[in-house]
């Protein structure tokens, strides 16, 4: 028998396990909150990066056009509008990276607050400024990608910090006082805080900064003697490497790169020069390795814009030709972004190393002789080739490379883009569960939350609202049969088929859409669509059962939604007895003057007014009291449970017997069984609708099924019941 094991050791393993998951967890979580801050500056980006193309074409009837078209200064304000956007992205990029970090952190801790973010922000964005310009000295140019991985750190340790001394540093009881706006207790306890992560983050970054300098340079040491051994082939795939593997981190190593040659190292050649046979050569690489941009992302464009299927990877590809074309990469690199990116690090960094490997094997069997002119960085791929070479010679080369690329990213960007339809859909998955429940008394609203739940609110929202009136939005209709098995009614449901996730639960849709005035175009959609539907049937010769449409409780405290009905029944030549208005219980129902006004406006039109969701709210009975009802249907908790509870089958009794006694119709939704169908009927109810009948179907599938059951029960459809059966002996009610 083995000796068990020390309950300290057990402790001890399991204390650094659960050490070991938390820092990862928090590594994902900066990973993420650098991700989608970068994502969000995509608009300054874009703008910035047109505005670098649209400045460095190369080729002077374009230049000398332009300055007839806009005259001489228009270079200098294109350069402007990029050093005001991508030229401070590294700013920039700090202060979103610090705030996203904090954002996702309160996230976490299940907050949503967002006081503090701009302070956290400007802590950000100052100590970047310090970072940088300690390091380099004061200067703009040092405000862009080229500080990309300072802005990565200062914002991430800035938010940590933060959120390392609000956690810990308690707040003055005695400063609590009664005020509108920011309480005093909070702005000095958030400028404290602040002040002090100022001072602890750029002390902290200054000394990382030394120290990683001090490591490069002791590593630089020892690889000079090595380096200078090898040829120019060796140290052109070696800085290619070098260059990719720092952009993974988010470094820029194509500017440390040509830093080190401007300082006269004998490893690297003159950006002036096409080749070198000793040295790297900074205009080869950017040609035949890169093929203009970092990571050969000419591959990854073709991918995304010819056979990917993610739609915003392709419409990305798109926006991404014209800057690419002249090898401004940014927006894409930041964009998917490719930094940090698990699913593109390796082609990222393999692709321009092939890419490489084809320049040098063509220049050693003597395919390209790179004897022709120096070009602009910003020259396009095939002309810096053919310019480059003197020939078709280089053209063909890097359109080899480029085939080359396309053939490296395929098989990754397809498990990119399955990783992303997976993450996606467990997200949807989780935020449709949340938006499919009650929240009434929320403080939050749906659409105003700041985590995953609230941007697929607002995703919704704005999706729908395009959809609604297009064939992705329809209304589907399920039958209400009486105890003989005649169909005496219909439910008109809202059904919405996104584009991209497919069918949407209607709870969700409606759920967020009461929280704006979405929820009226729906219930006026919903309207119209019922009735002329309605419209058609009656001509096509079926009568005999009524439409009903449901309708939010926020359309009762619409003073022109009786109008409305009004309209839709006038312009599609129905009796009010057609329709059948469903309140639903389940909602926050109130009894304002307003709704009664709006339900008594109703009524006069002989329109039928049911309670959906009956017996779960507090206004059921209420309303019974003050208004005639045609029918009250049960909720459908008490239907599910019904056979095997005996307090649900005591409560759609009760339910039943009162519908009896006020001459009021007692329907029974989502009725799977004829058990349940049988018991519900024993039990008093008289209406039955559930897939035991049907399925919601589409309207021009309703008449056949309406013959197909008249035919059953024997009851030609001209004789057919008006929609107004009660039970025996008993007079309906208007």
């Amino acid at each position: 028998m083995d000796a068990p094991h020390p309950i300290g050791s057990v402790n001890f393993f399991t204390k650094h396990a659960l050490l070991f998951e938390s820092i990862q967890q928090r590594v994902v979580l900066w990973i993420n909150a650098i991700r989608e801050a970068y994502v969000a500056l995509l608009p300054l980006t874009v703008v910035g990066a047109l505005a670098l193309a649209f400045s460095s074409v190369p080729y002077q009837p374009y230049i000398d056009g332009m300055n007839a078209l806009l005259g001489p200064r228009w270079e200098a304000g294109a350069h402007l509008v990029y050093q005001a956007t991508m030229g401070m992205m590294g700013l920039f990029g700090a202060a979103a990276v610090s705030s996203r970090t904090m954002t996702l952190i309160h996230q976490r801790l299940e907050l949503y607050d967002a006081r503090g973010m701009t302070a956290i922000s400007s802590v950000a964005a100052a100590v970047f400024l310090l970072a940088v310009w300690s390091a380099g000295g004061a200067g703009l140019q040092s405000l862009g990608y080229a500080s990309a991985f300072q802005s990565l750190v200062v914002g991430v340790a800035t938010a940590e910090v933060v959120n390392l001394l609000d956690s810990h540093l308690p707040m003055g009881a005695e400063l609590d006082v009664i005020e509108t706006g920011v309480p005093l207790r909070s702005a000095l306890h958030l400028a404290f805080i602040t002040g002090l992560a100022l001072l602890i983050v750029g002390l902290g970054f200054w000394l990382g900064s030394f120290v990683f300098t001090s490591s490069l340079d002791w590593v630089l040491s020892h690889l000079m003697p090595w380096l200078t051994t090898l040829g120019a082939n060796q140290l052109n795939l070696a800085m290619v490497l070098f260059n990719q593997l720092m952009w993974t981190l988010g470094i820029n190593g194509g500017q440390l790169l040509l830093n080190l040659g401007a300082l006269g190292s004998s490893l690297i050649e003159s950006q002036s020069v096409i080749w070198s046979d000793t040295r790297a050569s900074p205009m080869f690489m950017n040609a035949f390795a890169h093929l203009g941009g970092a990571g050969a992302t000419w591959g990854l464009i073709l991918n995304c814009a010819f056979s990917g299927h993610n739609t915003s990877l392709r419409k990305l590809a798109f926006y991404s030709v014209l800057p690419a074309i002249f090898n401004v990469n940014e927006l894409l690199l930041f964009g998917i972004p490719l930094v940090l990116s698990r699913s593109l690090a390796l082609p990222f960094v393999i692709a321009p190393l092939v890419n490489c490997m084809i320049a040098l094997l063509a220049l050693r069997t003597g395919f390209v002789v790179l004897d022709g002119q120096a070009v602009p960085w910003s020259m396009p791929v095939l002309a810096s080739g053919y310019l480059m070479s003197g020939s078709w010679h280089g053209a063909a080369v890097q359109m080899l490379g480029m085939a080359a690329s396309v053939a490296i990213y395929a098989p990754f960007l397809r498990q990119l883009e399955t990783r992303r339809a997976e993450h996606h859909h467990t997200h949807l998955k989780a935020a449709l569960a949340e938006l499919m429940r009650e929240h009434s008394g929320q403080a939050t609203r749906l659409i105003e939350r700041t985590d995953v739940v609230g941007a697929v609110a607002r995703c919704l929202r704005r999706d729908f609202q395009a959809d609604l009136g297009t064939e992705r939005v329809t209304l589907a209709y399920q039958p209400q049969h009486a105890v003989d098995g005649r169909v005496v009614g219909v439910e008109s449901l809202l059904r919405w088929s996104h584009k991209s996730f497919g069918p949407i639960p209607p709870a969700a849709i409606i759920n967020i859409a009461e929280e704006c005035e979405l929820i009226h175009d729906i219930g006026e959609w919903v309207l119209n669509r019922a009735c002329a539907d309605t419209r058609r049937w009656r001509d096509a010769g079926y009568h005999g059962f009524k439409v009903s449409i449901n309708m939010s409780p926020l359309q009762l405290e619409d003073p022109n939604w009786a109008a409305t009905v009004r309209r839709a029944l006038q312009r599609h030549g129905l009796d009010p007895q057609d329709l059948d208005i469903e309140i639903t219980e389940g909602q926050s129902l109130t009894a304002s003057a307003q709704s009664d006004q709006t339900l008594h406006a109703l009524q006069a039109m002989h329109v039928a007014l049911s309670m959906d969701d009956f017996s779960m709210g507090c206004t059921s009975l209420l309303y019974m009291h003050r208004f005639r009802l045609h029918s009250i249907k049960l909720d459908g908790h008490l239907i599910r449970h019904v056979l095997s509870n005996e307090v649900d089958r005591d409560i759609v009794r009760c339910i039943a017997s009162l519908g009896r006694a006020q001459r009021v119709h007692v329907i029974a939704e989502f009725v799977e069984t004829a058990e349940q169908r049988a018991l519900l009927q024993e039990l008093g109810c008289d209406m039955f609708q559930g897939w035991y009948y049907s399925p919601a179907m589409p309207a021009n599938d309703l008449p056949a099924y309406v013959v197909d059951w008249d035919s059953k029960t024997a009851c030609p459809i001209a004789n057919a019941p008006t929609g107004n059966t009660h039970p025996p002996g008993e007079e309906p009610r208007a």
